[in-house]
């Protein structure tokens, strides 16, 4: 579980293990909202291969 206060206040979770073989990592953070989510939500992001975030950065 991630407390809500700890997403709140901008913690970030990089590089988190997973138990499936198809996904290398996992990123959670929290966003105060944007265009087309207006409201504070975390964001989960699954990586499916070692250089998916590189390509992501581009």
């Amino acid at each position: 579980m991630t407390p809500l206060e700890d997403l709140q206040s901008g913690t970030s979770y990089d590089g988190l293990a997973v138990g499936n073989h198809t996904v290398s990592s996992v990123d959670i953070y929290f966003n105060a909202g944007h265009p087309g989510v207006d409201r504070p939500h975390a964001h989960v992001v699954l990586f499916h291969d070692e250089d998916a975030k590189s390509r992501l950065a581009e």
